[in-house]
């Protein structure tokens, strides 16, 4: 008997671990009143071994996405979204980024559908029928490490670089940023290949809040590498098509002879107060003078000099 009921206890305690959030909670952590909760969903959205519980719910004539994680007293709120309206038909997925994290993958709508992808923090990225193939979403895994995974958009592969998701070619390099962190002397920028192998690589980073008054004190190099070149505001660069123009932000160059599947870029500098920034990339493949990004595409925009960059 004592058997039965330690097992019973188990179990109840085990259910009440994994139960998710409840409606008061909804609204005490919200502050909001939840009308009606269309779906809840847990999920293991970062490294820790918590299960974050994600929840669709419709409070005010709005659809409302909340994300919670456990605590020692019930439930943590991570962040909320509210859409202008109440949306139609929604779904909920996950996908994979790669290093044990996912983001969360909502669609909604009829025929044409539009979709929002979330991290648990305050990441957010919109595809909508008039920027990109909706009408048929699929993920499709890659075998291979980190395990990330492609969304497919129609004829268009997308795949998460660390700053948005951006049409991405089987044969092409393709740079992640694995670290941004501002935080002054400590700043740190991690970029790792996760795509194919490339020559003669020339990545650009264009820090484009910052003018010629507040540099030194936003932005300096921290070593002296001899592939790592500074340009300061006003630096005549090169541009798209030809000719040269003076850039109003600073930009960073970053060249490597050859860069490989995986292959790591460290970079350590001063930051601070930074914002905004884009990536591009200028590489060598079979012969070729290639671009990276390749292609216009939802989260990829033309920087200073003209070219395709994904901005931060």
């Amino acid at each position: 008997m004592k058997r039965v009921f330690l097992l019973a206890s188990l179990l109840a305690f085990g259910c009440k671990k994994n139960a998710h959030v409840s409606k008061g909670e909804i609204e005490q952590l919200t502050g909001v009143k939840a009308e009606k909760i269309i779906v809840q969903k847990k999920y293991q959205l970062d490294e820790s071994a918590s299960f974050e519980d994600v929840t669709l719910f419709e409070a005010g004539q709005k659809t409302r996405l909340a994300v919670f994680t456990p605590s020692d007293k019930g439930f943590t709120l991570l962040r909320q979204y509210e859409w202008p309206q109440l949306i139609a038909d929604p779904k909920v997925f996950f996908i994979g980024i790669g290093n044990k994290k996912s983001q969360i993958l909502v669609t909604y709508g009829g025929a044409e559908k539009t979709i929002n992808v979330f991290d648990a923090k305050e990441f957010m990225q919109e595809f909508t029928p008039k920027i990109a193939d909706t009408a048929s979403v699929k993920v499709a895994k890659i075998e291979e490490k980190p395990h990330d995974e492609l969304l497919s958009l129609g004829k268009v592969n997308y795949r998460f670089n660390g700053i948005r998701w951006i049409p991405v070619g089987s044969d092409e390099i393709f740079p992640y940023f694995e670290t941004f962190s501002v935080a002054g002397e400590q700043s740190l920028i991690e970029i790792v290949n996760r795509g194919q192998f490339g020559t003669r690589v020339v990545l650009t980073l264009a820090f484009t809040d910052i003018s010629a008054a507040d540099m030194a004190k936003k932005l300096k190099l921290t070593k002296d590498i001899p592939t790592v070149r500074l340009y300061k505001p006003g630096f005549p660069a090169h541009k798209s098509g030809g000719g040269k123009v003076a850039l109003a932000h600073p930009l960073i160059e970053i060249q490597k002879n050859s860069w490989g599947k995986n292959g790591r870029i460290k970079l350590p500098l001063f930051m601070q107060d930074i914002r905004h920034v884009t990536l591009r990339a200028v590489y060598s493949q079979r012969g070729h003078t290639l671009e990276w990004p390749s292609i216009a595409a939802p989260g990829v925009v033309k920087d200073g000099q003209g070219y395709l960059a994904v901005e931060k």
